[in-house]
């Protein structure tokens, strides 16, 4: 085996231990953040005592390993132990900072480096004061390696025109306690109370600078990014979601307006009918007015499409309005948007079968697809005309709203087809995924933490 030494000077060597120090904390970085739990816990915008001492404790755990791998093994590329443990009192502040610094510091003592413990414990406060003192939670996040750069238009700047600087403060923060951690390291070199890079050469001496300054931004810049995709995801659940209720809200009105309508017809020429038309539609108010569930079983919306079509019967008479249905049992579980059959049905009758003096016979089917459901409503009634054919989706209410809410809700991961023929009726087919959308699972998680937030506080 070849020596080490013949190979690289000791600048060199450092050098090399420098760049594996980054490398192993970028690593880091990436592979937490990859685990829902610590994304979980570290992207809390309002994070509470517990979710700090979780990602500190787990945190502090992954840095204690690196600490005992140089102790045992002798390669100090592992240690990121100042790095880590500012970025820790950064995150959670000074009382935990000073926590997890002096269990870190223990380790190292147990070996005879007794100055790890207070060095390594103000490493953690110094972290925490830091951040006490930033201005927004925004600006430890958007802290970046690349401050470095602007570190001499800042100086340049302040003699101009003094201000502080938050960003530039933590990059102090990071020399100020390598340096400290340097200068005792060589004081007490001869007793090795505590561990530090020897750098001789000035190059190397401000890589060491660097690589710490490096060490604490770049976790911080890809947990940011991932913060920052996950904020957008959450935006975007939020804006498909206003989108679903506004849509929504235009199906409810037209159908009550229409009922309502129908009640005002029969009610002096048949007040017994609009006596049952009214109870009908006392159920479905009580139904609509305590589900607000953007999903909702299949059975369910069938036995709301009952409900509506009672009211249809009276209101045409069971001789002239006939309705058939073939379900499948296995589909009846299967999770669909509320309110999406209905307008679909009232279509049918109002243009349809309405105009049909013999009336006719609505059928309403479904079955099971590949990772999907197909539901069919087909009517008998008077058809459309190929004009309005071309149209159908796009004009009206009815099934164009249908349509965009379907798109809303699945994307392009649905299929809503419409066929008729002059005088031989007319067919709807919806086909959906039979799982649930993956912007309404972040929306369902998003608030299902919220709620896990609010009840540990």
């Amino acid at each position: 085996m070849i020596s080490t030494d013949i190979l690289l000077t000791a600048d060199q060597f450092i050098l090399v231990t420098l760049l594996v120090k980054i490398g192993v904390m970028a690593s880091l970085a990436t592979i937490l953040v990859r685990y829902t739990f610590f994304r979980r816990i570290l992207l809390i915008e309002d994070r509470g005592r517990r979710e700090d001492w979780q990602f500190a404790s787990l945190f502090g755990s992954l840095i204690a390993i690196g600490v005992v791998s140089r102790l045992l093994v002798g390669y100090a590329g592992a240690d990121i132990s100042l790095a880590g443990t500012l970025l820790i009192g950064l995150l959670t502040g000074p009382l935990i900072g000073l926590v997890i610094g002096t269990l870190l510091g223990a380790i190292p003592a147990l070996s005879g480096e007794i100055l790890a413990i207070p060095m390594c414990a103000l490493y953690g406060v110094a972290g925490g004061l830091v951040s006490i003192t930033c201005p927004t939670r925004d600006a430890v996040w958007n802290f970046s390696p690349i401050t470095l750069m602007n570190v001499y238009r800042f100086l340049k700047s302040s003699l101009v025109t003094p201000r502080p600087r938050w960003q530039v403060a933590l990059v102090v923060a990071c020399v100020m306690m390598e340096m400290v951690r340097m200068t005792l390291s060589q004081r007490f070199a001869v007793e090795g109370w505590l561990f530090s890079l020897a750098p001789e050469g000035t190059l190397v001496y401000f890589c060491v600078f660097v690589s710490t300054v490096a060490c604490l931004g770049i976790p911080l810049k890809i947990w940011n990014s991932t913060r920052i995709q996950t904020m957008l995801e959450k935006q975007e659940a939020l804006v498909t979601r206003a989108r679903f209720d506004a849509l929504q809200s235009q199906i409810n009105p037209h159908f009550l307006f229409n009922t309502l309508n129908s009640i005002a017809a029969t009610v002096r020429t048949d007040p017994e009918k609009a006596r049952q038309i009214v109870q009908k539609l006392s159920r479905i108010l009580r139904r609509l007015l305590h589900t607000d569930e953007d999903l909702v079983p299949l059975r369910d919306e069938l036995a709301f499409i009952d409900t509506y079509l009672d009211i249809e019967l009276i209101r045409f008479g069971k001789d002239k309005l006939c309705i058939e249905r073939q379900i499948d049992p296995d589909t009846l579980d299967v999770m669909i948007p509320n309110m999406v059959l209905q307008p679909v049905i009232e279509n049918a009758i109002k243009h349809g079968l309405a105009a049909k003096v013999s009336g006719g016979c609505i059928s309403i089917s479904s079955k099971r697809g590949e990772g999907s459901v197909v539901i069919q409503i087909e009517d008998n009634g008077v058809g459309v005309t190929e004009e309005l054919l071309k149209t159908v989706m796009t004009a009206g209410i009815g099934l164009s709203n249908v349509n965009e809410r379907l798109q809303v809700m699945f994307g392009s991961q649905y299929d809503l087809g419409f066929f008729s023929l002059p005088s031989q009726g007319a067919r709807v087919r919806i086909e959906i995924p039979d799982s649930a959308p993956e912007w309404l699972v972040i929306e369902e998680a998003r608030e299902e933490q919220d709620a896990h937030s609010y009840s540990d506080r």
